[in-house]
């Protein structure tokens, strides 16, 4: 019935910029994300990514610039109103970042205990229905981090950050590390979990196989700023010198 209706933006940077000390690490960043949208952030170890992710989510804040979730100004917002509307974000951190005192159910519903003070019973409920949808089995709900595998440590840190059914997504190199079988796995969960929840994703990543499975939209970020934009389609066969270096330097095989 709505198909024809105009997706709104749920996500709006401009001109970024972000400094430690002397040292410019991010500048001119501009970029928007729909609603429904996954957008994968590529580029080299040391180029930004995380940088420009820890300032979207409020851990870091820029030196100058716009960060507009949902329409609201980020910047220099309130601390509790911009606590409201990070809310509404379910984040993995590059290694998992589980809580390492918490069992397994404990760290799923972690974000949703702090803000309904929910029961145990209850909490280890919703627990369980997040980890069904992600193939895992309920045996590991009273598990600590350290007695599951890392690939499974990934997979309960995607179910925590859909916990709640948040609206942005926002995943920093969910696959690194990983044999290419359980990437894979990786990558259909949080494709899953995008269309489940209708959420709009942002993956930091540089495994280009993952790009292709996860993306609507890649940016490359080089030099400190976006140097190239598009479709996981036109990252492969365009001419933009950035983007085909920096592809030949992740995947020589492509260029043999």
């Amino acid at each position: 019935m709505n198909k024809n209706k105009t997706k709104k933006t749920i996500l709006d940077i401009k001109n970024l910029k972000k400094t430690f000390g002397n040292n410019v690490i991010l500048e001119n960043i501009n970029f928007n994300l729909l609603e429904g949208e996954s957008l994968a952030i590529i580029g080299a170890s040391g180029s930004g990514k995380s940088v420009l992710l820890k300032n979207i989510i409020g851990l870091l804040d820029p030196d100058s610039g716009s960060i507009k979730i949902n329409s609201t100004e980020m910047v220099n917002l309130p601390r509790r109103d911009k606590e409201n509307i990070l809310l509404q974000l379910g984040i993995t951190f590059q290694h998992g970042a589980l809580f390492d005192s918490l069992r397994i159910w404990e760290n799923i519903i972690f974000k949703v205990q702090n803000q309904q003070k929910i029961s145990k019973v209850n909490g280890r409920k919703l627990a369980l229905s997040i980890i069904e949808r992600l193939s895992l089995k309920p045996e590991i709900l009273d598990l600590f981090p350290s007695e599951i595998s890392g690939g499974m440590q990934k997979r309960v840190a995607i179910a925590r950050a859909i916990c709640g059914n948040p609206k942005i997504l926002l995943f920093d190199e969910p696959t690194s590390g990983l044999d290419p079988v359980t990437g894979s796995v990786i990558d259909k969960l949080i494709t899953s979990a995008v269309n489940t929840i209708g959420a709009t994703a942002i993956t930091i990543t540089h495994d280009m196989a993952s790009v292709s499975r996860i993306a609507d939209k890649v940016i490359l970020i080089d030099n400190k700023t976006v140097a190239w934009s598009g479709t996981p389609k036109e990252m492969m066969t365009s001419n933009n010198l950035r983007i085909k270096e920096f592809i030949k330097t992740i995947n020589p095989k492509l260029f043999a």
